[in-house]
């Protein structure tokens, strides 16, 4: 190429960059009366689009244009009338304005206004999958508006909190909607936003008189939620999966459950007696082949001398003896934490569930999701000590984080699950912050608050794995008042095919001290029951 010609390429190369660089990145808003802006004083500036707008150009002026195409009242469902109109957004001018802007990324927070539509998919006054399947559809017609692979979506899969005061304050509608938000988003490959957290926090403070509509302050907290996603990598939810193979030579074991799940062979190393019971265990271990599962990393790691001392001590004995009886590998999953609530446990999905009338099918815990309150501030919560104690250990990570309604689901057992790996048991050796008040006076708490718990977990454990074999480690002796609470672990074990291990009944734990500082007992008690009905395949 001669020097003319170079120069002339060279030119239009500037040319066709500077253009680029020149045009910004659109973003649509697409949704309801909270991306509008419905109540604010002065919409234009304070609507969430708008404040997102100002964010934006603030870090990266001219990168981004911002567009507000919401349409307060708007819905999901194309059938849905709002008075003598169709209320679905996919029917609105806002709509195809936006999808004639061809925009390069779209927000969605759509799904409130179909509180009293969406319950009908359950009790049989609507289409299963309607919610869903009209979502998808409005989606995919942004993906076919713009070439190419179409633009970058991003949708509130945990919407907007409702206030107390509220027309739909305590209706399960939210909490049941994200399953469907959260298969809409993988069928589009869209961002997930929670917008529930952030606007939680500072509920009574930034909602209008309406209890629904965000503030000034809380559009902002809406826009800096957005802001992080929009500004962040398109986030590629993949991971590993496994087949589960018939030939596979291991077994999986889950160990959830609070401190005495937690609590590692490390911290039950103080005295000679100790020390000597802990060698013992590592020298065991160190002739068997456990892993156990890194969050992390996502991967297996074998567990050694080296790297068990911080491990769940009874899911640790369970494993080696586990391991020496049948010869096979064993992989552990651990989730637990200290003080964790059986609801830490939970999706919101599975608290609020209705039968086929619509009621809750637990209605101790749906009162407690639908509080929309952090356990420390929600009244219907009814274990004192986690509210009181919530409080104080919010700064430290490795406990009260994994304390709110659904952490422990969201980030262990949801997380997990979507390995698709087998789960050929589950260790449940959980509680003591859903037996008593645990403040005095010492008093057992309802009796169907207990059995919903507990009923509650083993339906998450069979939507998770159903195949898995279940076990329910019972409350040690101790002097608490926990007698009603092992009757109900028993009760329920029997009702729904679990493995009741009565702990009380053999005399382990430790009358003064909540956790008994010798696992293997009750490791031991575990597997005999397990081989007691004659194994878990």
């Amino acid at each position: 190429m001669n020097t003319f010609a170079k120069n002339i390429a060279a030119a239009i190369a500037a040319a066709a960059s500077a253009a680029c660089a020149a045009a910004p990145v659109k973003i649509a808003c697409i949704g309801d009366s909270i991306t509008y802006g419905t109540g604010l004083a002065d919409r234009a500036s304070q609507s969430y689009p708008a404040q997102l707008q100002k964010m934006l150009d603030a870090r990266f002026p001219g990168k981004y244009e911002v567009r507000n195409f919401g349409n307060p009242g708007r819905g999901i469902y194309l059938d849905s009338m709002r008075g003598a109109e169709k209320r679905g957004f996919r029917h609105m001018p806002e709509h195809k304005a936006a999808l004639a802007w061809k925009p390069d990324i779209v927000v969605c927070n759509l799904g409130i206004n179909d509180n009293g539509e969406y319950i009908k998919e359950y009790a049989g006054g609507r289409k299963l999958w309607q919610f869903r399947d009209d979502y998808i559809a409005l989606l995919r017609d942004y993906k076919e508006a713009v070439p190419g692979p179409g633009p970058r979506i991003a949708i509130w899969t945990k919407l907007a909190p409702l206030a107390e005061g509220q027309r739909f304050w305590r209706s399960p509608e939210p909490f049941l909607m994200q399953d469907d938000l959260e298969a809409v988003a993988s069928a589009t490959g869209a961002d997930r936003i929670d917008m529930q957290e952030p606007l939680r926090e500072n509920l009574d403070k930034i909602l209008a008189a309406d209890k629904i509509h965000p503030d000034a302050e809380g559009a902002r907290i809406i826009a800096e939620t957005v802001f992080r996603t929009v500004t962040s990598p398109q986030e590629v939810r993949e991971c590993r999966r496994y087949a589960a193979y018939a030939s596979r030579d291991w077994e999986t074991w889950l160990c959830a459950g609070q401190s005495n799940m937690q609590k590692g062979w490390g911290e039950f190393s103080a005295t000679p007696e100790e020390k000597a019971r802990f060698k013992s265990e590592m020298e065991r271990l160190a002739k068997v082949r456990v892993s156990f599962w890194d969050f992390a990393t996502g991967e297996w790691k074998r567990l050694t001398p080296g790297n068990a001392a911080a491990k769940c001590a009874f899911g640790v004995s369970f494993a080696i003896r586990r391991a020496e009886k049948t010869g096979r590998e064993i992989k552990m999953v651990y989730v637990a934490a200290g003080g964790a609530p059986t609801e830490s446990f939970l999706s919101e999905q599975v608290m609020c569930a209705v039968d086929s009338s619509g009621r809750p099918v637990y209605p101790h815990l749906a009162a407690i999701a639908t509080n929309r309150r952090r356990l420390d501030r929600n009244a219907d919560f009814p274990c004192a000590w986690v509210a009181r104690e919530y409080p104080r250990r919010r700064g430290n990570k490795e406990e009260a984080f994994w304390w709110p309604v659904s952490a422990l689901y969201d980030g262990g057992l949801k997380k997990f699950a979507e390995t698709q790996m087998p789960v050929d048991g589950i260790l449940w050796y959980q509680g003591e912050s859903n037996a008593t008040r645990c403040v005095p006076p010492e008093a057992p708490l309802d009796g169907a608050y207990m059995e919903e718990t507990l009923l509650a977990v083993m339906e998450q454990f069979r939507r998770l794995w159903g195949g898995a074999k279940v076990v329910v480690v019972g409350l040690p002796a101790m002097d608490r008042p926990w007698a009603p609470y092992r009757a109900a672990q028993k009760k329920v074990a029997g009702e729904t095919g679990a493995i009741f291990v009565d702990t009380f009944a053999a005399g382990l734990g430790d009358p003064r001290d909540v956790h008994p500082r010798n696992k293997i007992p009750f490791a031991e008690l575990a597997l005999k029951a397990i081989e007691d009905v004659g194994g878990v395949r």
